[in-house]
């Protein structure tokens, strides 16, 4: 159960920048109210950030999720030994640090490439053509 919980919360937060975007549209075109948190800086790289890495953690967790099944279905009589909620915790928590630890260079390649320092043809992903 706690990893439809971090599922769910880790969802929430990788659907930032489409809800973000949707509520400043919204917004601007009913209203006429300029409202974002993109207009800080900090608060535009701490928001990418989390987006990013909830990505990550998103398709992880429903990894784990689906390892839970299989032993749950393969070893039934096993099940209570091998997913304590112990180590369901602690798998949950390993993959969240292990997904903001690996990126962690996200706001500083926000910073590089909103200032035109970088560019996407410059951008460490490849592009197959």
């Amino acid at each position: 159960m706690s990893v439809f919980i971090a599922i769910s919360v880790v969802d929430t937060f990788a659907l930032e920048n489409q809800f973000r975007a949707t509520v400043k549209d919204a917004l601007w075109r009913h209203y006429r109210i300029h409202w974002s948190l993109t207009h800080y800086a900090a608060g535009c790289k701490l928001l990418n950030w989390i987006s990013v890495a909830s990505q990550i953690c998103s398709s992880y967790y429903v990894l784990l999720f689906t390892l839970e099944r299989y032993i749950s279905v393969r070893f039934p009589l096993k099940r209570a030994v091998i997913c304590t909620k112990r180590r369901i915790t602690t798998a949950i928590v390993s993959i969240a640090v292990m997904a903001f630890a690996m990126t962690a260079y996200e706001p500083y390649y926000k910073q590089l490439f909103t200032k035109g320092l970088i560019s996407l043809s410059q951008s460490p992903v490849i592009y197959w053509t």
